[in-house]
């Protein structure tokens, strides 16, 4: 489950086998849209997170309640009672995150006491903040999960990588080799390229009210985020953001003569910067068997299409043709996150996130006894199961 402002996101995922050999399939999703109320609260709050300024208790109890109403109708609409699920995972907004970093210490927005006692359900959270307490600083830390929830363990060794293109918030790149059955996670790749929507949106907002003919050459829009280092730029923070719109006010205000001028050279740029960054930092070899494009990026067939006009022969699909809504492969991390708990498998990667060692991540809140009683269980007979040694920590 992961709330952000424009709504809470919630997925059902069915889980066959354990640990790094689970296989896991979203069986149903559902998005609860925010109130306006609440949304203006969380916008406001987490442009105070990255200063230090927590939000008040009240948006943390109502972020809860909707968390809440979603898990209900989830349960509800597809048949599942709450007796059969094992675990919530449950995730903060990503306008915390920049705050983690600058503090070290995890903000979490919306409270699992309260979606636990009213599921009777165990929830599990603050994923981040046991890389963070290791030293690391979370960048990257879904890489695993996304790596389960996309492959398929295989015992055969020709199974080739997949990529994943994430457009939304920020632009992010995963390389997730093929998976073997009770072998050591393999080398896995993640590149950030700094924030994607989290800029544009800030863009359009200043965009000239009366449209102006203007051309803008994708080299020069390249050239100049680079030398504005956009890639080092957190896409959760307002100052770094608000640096790069400065440069580009300063330097190419034409960017901005229209929202459709706007909206070409940056889709120009995106598709730019992902198929240079994949050709320097990917593997050649094997060749990709799939790229993915998720977020909100999937929606716009335009830039799918030339995201897959770059890469021939290589079929491009979106979380759209997966049949995914808005946000749900957000909320089966979370869950991804929960099960790698219960099965006592650490869920970071120290070559990623610079923390000093792996660990289980994730913070428990216990539901009803009987449910409380089953997590337990698994956990105790995941204890008794022989893992690779740099799982067993």
């Amino acid at each position: 489950m992961t709330p952000c402002s424009r709504f809470v996101s919630a997925a059902i995922l069915k889980v066959d086998g354990r640990g790094l050999n689970a296989c896991f399939d979203v069986i149903h999703q559902l998005n609860v849209r925010t109130p306006p109320d609440v949304r203006a609260m969380l916008e406001q709050g987490g442009a105070g997170l990255t200063t230090g300024t927590q939000l008040p208790g009240m948006v943390s109890r109502l972020v809860s309640e909707l968390q809440v109403v979603n898990v209900e109708r989830l349960l509800n609409s597809c048949g599942v009672s709450a007796e059969k699920v094992t675990a919530i995972g449950q995730r903060g907004p990503v306008c915390g995150r920049e705050f983690w970093k600058q503090t070290g210490s995890a903000i979490s927005i919306g409270d699992p006491a309260i979606l636990a006692e009213a599921t009777g359900i165990t929830v599990m959270d603050h994923f981040e903040q046991r890389d963070i307490a290791k030293g690391g600083s979370a960048h990257g830390l879904d890489v695993l999960p996304m790596w389960l929830l996309l492959t398929q363990a295989v015992d055969s060794v020709s199974a080739r990588p997949k990529v994943v293109v994430r457009l939304d918030h920020s632009i992010e790149l995963f390389y997730l080799p093929a998976r073997r059955k009770n072998r050591p996670i393999p080398s896995i790749v993640y590149r950030q390229l700094g924030p994607g929507f989290a800029l544009l949106h800030l863009l359009q907002s200043l965009c000239e009210p009366q449209p102006s003919a203007s051309q803008v050459h994708t080299a020069e829009l390249i050239d100049l985020l680079s030398r504005l280092a956009i890639e080092k730029v957190s896409a959760d923070s307002p100052h770094q953001v608000q640096a790069i719109v400065d440069g580009i006010l300063e330097e190419m205000p034409q960017l901005l003569g229209s929202s459709v001028t706007l909206n070409h050279a940056m889709e120009s740029y995106w598709t730019e910067s992902i198929h240079q960054a994949i050709a320097e930092h990917f593997p050649r070899s094997p060749e990709f068997a799939e790229i993915i494009v998720l977020g909100r990026g999937a929606r716009r067939e335009k830039l799918v299409q030339q995201i897959a006009d770059q890469f021939p022969g290589v079929p491009v699909t979106t979380e759209v043709q997966r049949g995914w809504i808005s946000g749900a492969v957000g909320a089966s991390i979370a869950a991804i996150f929960a099960s790698l708990h219960v099965d006592q498998v650490s869920g970071n990667l120290p070559d990623l996130t610079g923390a000093s060692a792996a660990r289980v991540l994730g913070r428990i809140t216990p539901g009803n006894p009987g449910n409380w009683r089953g997590v337990l269980a698994q956990m105790e007979l995941a204890a008794r199961q022989t893992m690779p040694l740099r799982e067993a920590i």
